[in-house]
């Protein structure tokens, strides 16, 4: 046996430290004259600190050959809850109380869906009446066609006016195929909103039938779409159509030609559209 020279404690001969206080135990030195063991006393050992375990620095990571795993689960917990929203605008003559609304409420309606934890970007196209050479126009900020700068989207849609239009229909379903051109996320929610106070050109340059945009929409992949319209009227009802291509709701537009108090109504509109994508956008 080997006695621990610290503690006093019985040790077995193979043992080189002792198993009480970790102390390294002396080797037996014997000779042929007396084979009784002599203990030799060496000073203690004192074993090195073990540090508190830390969390794997990227650069580790990356050496034992999770870095790939760990950024891929990040981004899937970062995009669980997201949303592109791309508003499809008729700036007609008669809408400049709606682009009001949305230039004054853009960043209350983002707030609300941040609020419940959604990340979302922001996008609009406005339209007029392409039969008479008024060209749709895709918004862009700083470059990027949606944004999550509620302010920078804000700046750009005080610059629009409204007017123009021709008669009555307007180009709103070849908005729409163009809206669902853009780059939307391929991990979030892909939403439309479309707001006009016109029934829709059948056909339009790019559009044949409404079943044509139904199956784009299909296609496309858009998880909620929304529409702010006359529900009331029999020539926008062609519309709710387009609800059988993604899940939405319908919105009643304002009436009247005060367009202050359309904007006031409008404003309300958009933080229930808030509420409602939020709590759609799992």
């Amino acid at each position: 046996m080997k006695i621990c020279s610290n503690c006093g404690a019985s040790n077995l001969e193979g043992n080189n430290f002792c198993i009480e206080c970790g102390t390294a135990l002396a080797a037996v030195a014997t000779t042929n004259k007396n084979p009784t063991p002599v203990q030799t006393p060496i000073a203690p050992t004192i074993l090195p600190t073990i540090p508190p375990t830390q969390p794997l620095s990227p650069s580790e990571i990356n050496a034992y050959g999770l870095g790939q795993q760990v950024q891929q689960k990040l981004q899937q917990l970062q995009n669980k809850r997201s949303a592109d929203i791309m508003f499809v605008l008729d700036c007609t003559g008669s809408m400049q109380g709606e682009i009001e609304a949305i230039k004054d409420a853009i960043i209350g309606f983002a707030n609300t869906i941040e609020s419940d934890g959604v990340r979302v970007r922001v996008g609009l196209i406005e339209f007029r009446d392409r039969l008479i050479q008024e060209e749709h126009r895709v918004l862009t900020f700083n470059g990027e066609i949606f944004t999550r700068d509620a302010v920078a989207f804000r700046h750009e849609v005080a610059k629009l006016r409204a007017g123009g239009g021709g008669d009555e229909p307007e180009s709103s379903l070849d908005a729409i195929l163009l809206a669902l051109r853009q780059p939307f996320t391929d991990t979030g929610s892909k939403v439309i909103v479309l707001v006009t106070d016109a029934p829709p050109h059948i056909p339009d340059i790019d559009t044949q039938n409404i079943n044509q945009v139904v199956q784009a929409i299909r296609n496309t992949g858009v998880q909620q779409l929304y529409l702010v319209i006359r529900t009331q009227e029999q020539s926008s009802q062609v519309y709710l159509k387009l609800l059988e291509g993604a899940r939405g709701l319908a919105f009643e537009l304002g009436k009247g030609d005060d367009f202050r108090q359309r904007a006031e109504d409008f404003k309300r509109t958009l933080m229930s559209l808030g509420k409602t994508i939020s709590q759609a956008t799992r």
